[in-house]
């Protein structure tokens, strides 16, 4: 099984990573086909079965797995009987790509019975189902090899090629997805075992070995497709996250007829599946909580605007402990690859004097759903010792005192809106600040703070939350990127992109992003703000270089790729609306295009070109052509081949050719 040089892919910001491309500082390593005859590992208790996405055009399937992307891993329990090394032996691994499963296996049997001897493939699928087919090896010359499912059915279109060798045989095989209901919209979250059958005699099983204890669910081990493969090698790792995650969904989210993995590790939300993003990247965001803090109290995923995909609801804390105030998110990825908030609303505070919290119900709507918040219940507080101050960023906090006594949010458009509104008597609230005795006693105010004096209280904040103390931006500029009139001061901080002034959130809060594909701040070059979508606020441009081992075919050392990054402000997040590789090299070999901003109507678009080769010809080129976005990035486009120029125009959500 073979697969062609690899292309390098670097992970964009919000988070997309691949196993060709980690998000961790060492990023892109290539991947290396393992020979099979090599000593077969032994699979550790609750390690995952790795299944990496292949091309079907480079599969070779002649029963002999001499090359393949992962290597073959050892079927070490006793699953039935007690057979030795030398009866019952075997190692298996598995691979898929769009329309089929790949299963390789090398099986020692002293005595091997066609139409008998088998391997059996059982996949597990979130909830507990379970579905499985048997690879039957033929006897060369006489029967073909066959692929049944349980009663015996043959599985149409699957196919199995098998190589006898002293001592027992190997096997390769090709299975629909097809032969697997489930798969049919579930391709993540998912659990594998293989186990091999011997039947020495009589049509009974005698012995069987696993790479599971049963072919129960619980037992399955865990099996990591591609995105799922580039999570474990590039943010978890890059970040030191072991163990199991807070939240771990599997919903419809992306815009697609499959699901989506929805996971919470530590900070991070993470988004993957098998259409997204190709199927070999995903998306995170820096949730910037406090990982062992209790302040995402909640995530789930529900349908709430009426199209068939699920949006995202979470429920985040600001602060820290027993002192928070905490904010409904539902955000949704509709066709696109990054989320975007469609309702934010103020639901609970926490302080040591007391607490209010909001009920919120979804009512339906139609084929929607209607938002109502409610100002629920409160603790310790009352309309007499009440005097936090009031969100402005969005909808705030409903007190149970206050003159509301519910709001309505209707889907209206993109985004849900108040649609109604009622009123109640409001309580009387604390008395008038002059009446407070120790004022009353002639004791001074403090000042008013001005508005400079917010937000160096705001950037200190950041630099406190992210552990900044003493270090300076790289970068500070002054350009009007959100809501309202004053221009925002946009920073680069280390490797965080960071958003705050008087009219963004208030005045009282930041943004930020951390550009995790960099690894190191050095290699950011510059960041800059023009207005490319027509709307009057700027974009912010990011340049700077991926840095990553170059593989043998490169001729070793360094591959530089440098990049372009377009971020959006929208809302209180910043959203990556555009990415592109804009030159490529290995030393002082390099393949530079051209990119350009040019005015189409009220906008400006994006134009990528060819440009010009440095100690590189066509023939010495180690790189393929990427024919389209490779780790978020449009493709850098080659001096030949008779590449064109390509534009790309603001279509009210990103760039789009």
């Amino acid at each position: 099984m073979r697969r062609r040089t690899p292309n390098f892919r670097a992970p964009g910001v919000p988070a997309l990573g691949s196993r060709l491309a980690a998000l961790a500082p060492a990023a892109l390593v290539a991947l290396v086909a393992l020979n099979a005859a090599a000593p077969s590992p032994a699979l550790a208790a609750g390690a995952p079965l790795a299944a990496p996405l292949v091309e079907s055009k480079w599969l070779k399937l002649d029963g002999v797995p001499k090359e393949w992307p992962v290597a073959l891993v050892s079927l070490g329990n006793r699953v039935k009987g007690k057979p030795s090394k030398a009866d019952l032996s075997a190692q298996a691994a598995i691979a898929y790509d769009d329309a089929r499963v790949y299963v390789a296996a090398d099986v020692t049997d002293d005595a091997l019975r066609g139409g008998a001897d088998h391997v059996k493939l059982v996949l597990g699928f979130p909830g507990g189902k379970v579905q499985e087919v048997a690879l039957y090896p033929g006897e060369p010359g006489k029967t073909a090899g066959s692929v049944k499912l349980p009663g015996g059915k043959a599985v149409a279109g699957a196919k199995v090629v098998e190589a006898p060798r002293s001592g027992g045989y190997t096997l390769e095989a090709s299975i629909p997805w097809s032969a697997f209901p489930e798969a049919a919209t579930t391709r993540v979250g998912l659990r594998a075992g293989f186990f091999a059958h011997d039947v020495d005699g009589g049509g009974g099983v005698d012995a069987v070995v696993g790479s599971a204890a049963s072919e129960a669910y619980a037992s399955l081990s865990p099996l990591a497709t591609e995105p799922e493969l580039a999570l474990a090698d590039g943010l978890l790792r890059s970040k030191g996250i072991r163990g199991a995650a807070k939240y771990d969904l599997v919903a419809d989210v992306a815009g697609d007829a499959m699901r989506e993995r929805v996971i919470v590790h530590e900070r991070y939300l993470i988004v993957l599946g098998p259409g997204f993003r190709k199927g070999a990247q995903y998306y995170f965001e820096d949730l910037g909580i406090d990982a062992n803090d209790g302040m995402l109290p909640s995530l789930t995923a529900r349908d709430v605007t009426g199209d068939g995909q699920a949006e995202l609801i979470l429920r985040k804390r600001s602060g820290s402990g027993a002192k928070y105030r905490e904010v409904m998110h539902v955000l949704q990825f509709g066709a696109g690859d990054t989320p975007k908030p469609i309702f934010q609303h103020e639901v609970a505070i926490a302080t040591d004097k007391g607490s209010v919290v909001n009920e919120v119900e979804f009512v339906p709507d139609g084929a929607k759903m209607a938002i109502r918040v409610e100002p629920g219940k409160a603790t310790r507080y009352d309309a007499s010792n009440y005097a936090e101050g009031v969100e402005t960023t969005y909808d705030p906090l409903l007190l149970p005192w206050g003159s509301i006594k519910s709001q309505l949010y209707k889907l209206t458009g993109a985004v849900f809106t108040k649609a109604s509104e009622q009123k109640q008597a409001a309580a009387a609230g604390p008395r008038p600040a002059a009446a407070r005795p120790e004022e009353a006693r002639g004791a001074a105010k403090p000042p008013a703070l001005s508005p400079a004096e917010m937000l160096d209280k705001v950037y200190a904040l950041y630099r406190r939350d992210r552990g900044a103390s003493s270090s300076k931006p790289r970068f500070d500029l002054g350009a009007d990127v959100a809501s309202g009139r004053e221009p925002e001061r946009v920073l680069l901080h280390d490797r965080d992109l960071v958003v705050f002034g008087k009219g963004f959130r208030g005045g009282t809060g930041y943004a930020f992003m951390t550009l995790a594909q960099f690894a190191s701040p050095a290699d950011i070059r510059s960041v800059s703000a023009r207005d490319l979508t027509g709307d009057g606020k700027a974009e912010i441009i990011v340049h700077g270089t991926v840095r990553a081992a170059a593989p043998k075919e490169a001729g070793g050392g360094t591959v530089d790729r440098d990049v372009v990054l377009i971020f959006r402000v929208e809302g209180e997040s910043i959203q990556r609306i555009f990415a592109a590789e804009v030159a490529r090299s290995v030393g002082d070999k390099k393949v530079s295009g051209e990119l350009k901003f040019v005015r189409v109507g009220d906008k400006v678009g994006i134009e990528l070109a060819p440009g010009r080769a440095v100690e590189w010809t066509e023939q010495t080129y180690p790189f393929n052509q990427d024919k389209g976005p490779v780790g978020g990035f449009e493709p850098l486009l080659l001096p030949w081949g008779g590449a064109q120029p390509v534009r790309y125009v603001w279509n009210g959500s990103l760039f789009a050719k």
